[in-house]
């Protein structure tokens, strides 16, 4: 059984295939993201339009930014409540519902808890069913 050299480098022992042209590559001589060897993904970075190119850095740092903005909200949300809270005049009235993984921790005191409790369960559940539902998208 004899050792395939790569093609691209003639150097090291080939353990892929290009995707682009066939050519057996080395672990240093491939693209992981796209598995073509690197003269193969030259030439595709070289066909790009100006378009292409912006909108493959767009997606790359979407998702960072949208975490952001959510923890943001969140955490502004967060503020109004507790303002709120000091300015209306519940502060004898509490409640927590923690969702860790599939246990549910429930926690209420005061005159308003049971309303604030089940408002909590409510908000808690349309946040889960919206997460599963854009997790379930196809990402391309």
């Amino acid at each position: 059984m004899s050792i395939k050299m790569c093609d691209v480098c003639c150097g090291r022992r080939a353990k892929y295939i290009c995707q682009g042209c066939g050519r057996s590559v080395c672990e240093e001589c491939i693209e992981p993201y796209s598995l073509l060897c690197t003269e193969c993904h030259k030439k595709m970075e070289g066909c790009l339009t100006p378009e292409e190119t912006v909108g493959k850095e767009i997606l790359q740092i979407f998702p960072t930014k949208i975490f952001f903005i959510g923890f943001l909200l969140i955490f502004i949300g967060m503020l109004i409540i507790f303002l709120a809270a000091l300015l209306s005049g519940l502060r004898d009235s509490i409640s927590l519902f923690l969702l860790i993984g599939p246990i549910p921790i429930i926690l209420g005191m005061g005159e308003h808890a049971l309303l604030l409790t089940i408002l909590a369960v409510v908000v808690t559940a349309i946040c889960v069913t919206i997460f599963v539902l854009l997790s379930r998208r196809k990402h391309f």
